[in-house]
């Protein structure tokens, strides 16, 4: 099979996984998941490995089961041939698994981290593609909130008068409906 055949049933999978996930059928989507992530390891297609880990990393954190997703983000995370979006879109999935489990300061370091990427490959923005300006944005805002929120906890606010909400961002392939 050549790497291009081999490309495209790792994106059917994943087009199949979102397009279940989008309809709410959980587990099925779950499965296609890993299907193609089971199938890019076994092909070593680092990139399609990352997509799926940002993507099912999401997955697991919007149902619930953040353990799973940080270790599948971090899985993606062990990635080095992926592009900026991919890096900065696990980057703030971790993030924001970190802000529901309470560990504000790691998640902080993230969020700053991905400002700081995209800083550096686009000192103007004006050159940046827009999913990267939307990004940034994103980022900007919840780094500046979860700073806010760290400078509480260390004036010695205790985190149980705190309530945090999460509201990451929902995926380009996720439908506005749901």
């Amino acid at each position: 099979m050549f790497i291009e055949e081999t490309e495209q049933q790792v994106r059917i999978w994943l087009r199949l996984a979102h397009e279940a996930y989008g309809e709410r059928l959980v587990l099925r989507s779950l499965q296609y998941f890993h299907r193609a992530l089971d199938y890019a390891e076994s092909k070593q297609l680092n990139r399609e490995v990352a997509v799926i880990c940002r993507d099912l990393g999401y997955v697991y954190a919007r149902e619930g089961s953040t353990s799973r997703a940080l270790m599948v983000l971090d899985q993606g995370l062990a990635v080095t041939d992926m592009t900026l979006p991919i890096r900065v879109g696990i980057l703030f999935n971790k993030a924001s698994v970190l802000v529901k489990l309470g560990v504000y300061g790691e998640a902080l370091v993230l969020l700053e981290n991905s400002s700081q990427i995209i800083r550096s490959h686009y000192p103007d923005f004006s050159k940046a593609p827009g999913q990267i300006v939307h990004s940034y944005a994103a980022i900007a805002q919840m780094e500046g909130d979860l700073r806010k929120l760290v400078e509480l906890l260390d004036m010695g606010i205790s985190a149980e008068r705190i309530q945090v909400e999460v509201r990451s961002q929902k995926p380009p392939w996720l439908r506005q409906g749901n």
